[in-house]
């Protein structure tokens, strides 16, 4: 299992302690802005989403990890 994890990581052009740096970062964000979602969604809309943590910040964030993970590739590739 571990061959195949290291597998990945250095498909994505990362060691495994970047690997979960990353994966921790995104989730971190996205546990957040789930919370703040499900709170508006609870006030009716009283309580405004930060800007941070709306969907379209959200959708900026992982399109922008999904970048950056498409030339991490690439780099590892051309090596």
């Amino acid at each position: 299992m571990f061959k195949i994890y290291t597998k990945h990581t250095a498909e994505v052009g990362e060691t495994v302690f970047q690997h979960f740096l990353f994966t921790v970062r995104i989730s971190k964000h996205m546990i957040i802005s789930s919370f703040l979602l499900m709170l508006h969604g609870i006030t009716g809309g009283l309580y405004k989403m930060p800007e941070k943590f709306d969907i379209c910040a959200t959708s900026d964030k992982l399109l922008e990890a999904k970048n950056d993970r498409l030339s991490k590739k690439e780099k590892f590739k051309e090596l």
